[in-house]
């Protein structure tokens, strides 16, 4: 069905680089402790689970339409469709949040209530203060004081004995004529959750470096960056792989790519990843659906390929999901 849609009514093929993951009805073996799984949600989205340890990045169903963005109506959570296509979130022990757009975030508070309470939402300031009046204050933690940076060493913070994260700064690929939209940082907690689109603002877009854990030791390792930004912003710090631990999934949002320099060029090269996964590359304003994917308008496949090519060696995987599409990684011993 992807290939269909890519290459339907005059729109790009998939170059040869790039691999198709569909989605399937299928209901999937339990994943063990020796296996980490990828489910792509759409947009940003992602669920990752090692064994009894998962969590969630930027999940968002609700798709609003372009008119009501355009005319400025209130942005409705799609409750229906949230039931419907959300993960099993029983194993779910964390929340990331990259940035605070709608498509990132609107649907963080539904999803929020219908995990355990001990569940944290991790993110920027601006989350923090943009939801503040929709989930339990202590429950939303600001990163930006302790993120990575060009200036900053950055710090992981530990999740639970099994799971950690350290936050990086990170950037956002332009919208329209070099302009991110909506690109503001929201510095007091909001009475109310924003309504419009024009409502949602960004904040310090943050990365994420993910470790599932064993004994102390990383068992897998994930870069997550939701949304595509030019180096440095988003570059792991160098003291990152010196533990002797190599990055078993690169987890990469690709939409306006095309409006930056380096991507994704400098970051693959500083990660060198086992493997790539394409995110936010689909359209993300028509009603949400794991039956079939649309590429956005200009997504440029073929351009993203051959950056691919000059920072990562052949044999490295990369792949292009289905919303719902599943990826399942064995541990590397």
């Amino acid at each position: 069905m992807l290939m269909l849609v890519l290459t339907g009514c005059g729109q790009e093929p998939i170059p040869p680089r790039i691999q198709t993951l569909e989605a399937t009805t299928i209901t999937p073996e339990p994943v063990t402790d020796s296996e980490l799984q990828l489910q792509f949600l759409g947009a940003g989205g992602v669920y990752l689970r090692n064994g009894s340890q998962a969590l969630l990045g930027d999940p968002f169903f609700s798709n609003p339409p372009i008119s009501d963005w355009v005319l400025m109506r209130s942005l409705q959570v799609r409750t229906d469709i949230i039931d419907r296509y959300l993960p099993d979130l029983t194993p779910v022990r964390a929340i990331l949040v990259a940035h605070v757009h709608h498509d990132h975030a609107m649907d963080i508070p539904y999803i929020a209530a219908k995990t355990d309470p001990d569940v944290q939402i991790y993110g920027s300031d601006t989350l923090r203060n943009t939801l503040y009046s929709a989930i339990e204050p202590e429950r939303l933690q600001a990163l930006n004081a302790s993120a990575a940076g060009p200036d900053a060493p950055g710090e992981w913070l530990n999740i639970n004995q099994q799971l950690r994260i350290l936050p990086i700064r990170s950037g956002h690929a332009p919208h329209l004529f070099g302009k991110v939209f909506n690109s503001d940082a929201v510095t007091l907690p909001l009475l109310r959750v924003p309504d419009t689109l024009m409502e949602w603002e960004s904040g310090q877009a943050l990365s994420f470096v993910i470790d599932f854990l064993q004994a102390g030791q990383p068992r897998f390792r994930v870069y997550y960056q939701s949304s595509a930004a030019d180096a440095p912003d988003g570059l792991p710090p160098p003291w990152l792989l010196e533990d002797g631990k190599g990055v078993d999934l690169a987890l990469l949002g690709v939409a306006n790519h095309g409006r930056l320099q380096e991507f994704p060029v400098a970051l693959l090269q500083a990660l060198q990843p086992d493997r790539v996964v394409l995110l936010h590359w689909e359209v993300f304003w028509d009603e949400y659906s794991q039956t079939q994917t649309q590429p956005l308008p200009g997504l440029g496949l073929m351009e993203l390929a051959q950056k691919i090519e000059q920072a990562l060696p052949p044999q490295v995987p990369v792949y292009l999901p289905e919303r719902g599409a599943r990826l399942r990684i064995q541990e590397s011993l």
